[in-house]
């Protein structure tokens, strides 16, 4: 019977999915395909002075509007495949360090599943052994909506850049399950020869065989390998240390279509009661008023001014039956009626 070999501590909702330096390879991923780089970064409300000091992690807004634009400019709805398989093993930070100084493919695989919410907090994964090999699943946390492939792909192309820097190869014998449609464009995968990937899966998953797990990785160093795994577990501690608010603004910040959860669902979602839920968020110097508040906010300047929906609809997508209540606190927020940011949004040279 399948055992599972990994474990993860409990986690939150995350509120931050990955750091900065996936944007800054997109950047030069995009400067190389001739597009405007720091113009993809402007439209995500980045931009690169700061991208390049700063190490606070990207949330998932962000993602989304910075990978929407960046597939839009290229025209390349594969573009994920690209970032992620020509990444260096050293943008993943320790856990790279930690996969590649593995013993064998089987510890290398073991220990990404451990840390792999350091690097993608979007993706939790769990590997399950038998007597046919080990198949490595992902657990998605937050919705991305429709940048969701672009995400999947991202962490494919990574996985297997890993996977070919560890062993020397990208076993041919993989198989990858992916819980995407049959694109158009499908031919992309051929690219890393691996035996077969399968379309509309229920779940992203690896699967590998006795042999290809056995497959010595040629940095193997204990010494170095340990000392990653330390510094990696430290990373993990901080993201299952996340404030309740941090929990709470991620669960808010992952709806998509407005039906915000009433506090009692958040409540149960994060397993306490609404007065504990009342209790802890006050202690973070928060309410949920004030996130619930600040979700809608960063999803009604969104829609009003990367999407052509009627106003009338975006508020009732957030939650709001009254559509002039909805301009009024729109104006409240950004000094501006929602025809206002649109005409704006419209204008020539804007």
């Amino acid at each position: 019977m399948p055992r599972p070999v990994s474990a993860h501590p409990p986690l939150p909702q995350p509120s931050s999915l990955v750091p900065p330096i996936y944007a800054r390879l997109l950047r030069m991923l995009l400067q190389h395909a001739d597009v405007d780089g720091d113009r993809v970064l402007a439209e995500a409300g980045l931009d690169w002075a700061t991208l390049v000091t700063d190490d606070k992690r990207l949330g998932r807004d962000t993602i989304v509007r910075l990978a929407e634009g960046a597939m839009a400019a290229t025209r390349r709805p594969w573009l994920g495949l690209d970032l992620g398989g020509g990444a260096p093993v050293s943008a993943h930070g320790a856990l790279g360090y930690a996969v590649v100084t593995s013993r064998d493919l089987r510890e290398a695989m073991l220990t990404l599943a451990r840390y792999g919410t350091t690097r993608n907090d979007a993706m939790a994964w769990t590997c399950v052994e038998s007597r046919e090999g080990m198949t490595m699943h992902a657990a998605e946390r937050t919705a991305l909506g429709s940048v969701r492939g672009f995400v999947v792909d991202t962490v494919l192309g990574a996985i297997l850049r890993m996977i070919e820097t560890a062993v020397g190869q990208v076993p041919a014998a993989i198989r990858i399950d992916l819980p995407l449609p049959v694109p158009a464009w499908r031919d992309q995968y051929q690219r890393f020869g691996v035996a077969e990937v399968r379309f509309d899966q229920p779940a992203f998953a690896f699967h590998f065989t006795p042999p290809d797990l056995a497959l010595p990785c040629i940095g193997a160093d204990a010494k170095a390998h340990a000392s990653a795994c330390r510094e990696c577990e430290e990373a993990l501690a901080e993201v299952a240390g996340a404030s309740m608010a941090q929990r709470v603004a991620g669960l808010l910040a992952s709806v998509d279509d407005g039906a915000y959860p009433r506090m009692a669902d958040v409540a149960a979602r994060c397993g306490i009661s609404s007065r504990t839920l009342i209790r802890r968020l006050h202690e973070d110097g928060a309410t949920f008023q004030q996130l619930l508040d600040a979700a809608r906010k960063q999803r009604a300047l969104w829609m009003l001014m990367h999407t052509a929906e009627p106003v009338e609809e975006i508020a009732a997508r957030l939650g709001y039956a009254d559509t002039s209540n909805f301009s009024r606190t729109v104006r409240r927020w950004f000094g501006a009626t929602p025809r206002e940011l649109r005409e704006a949004r419209d204008r020539p040279g804007a």
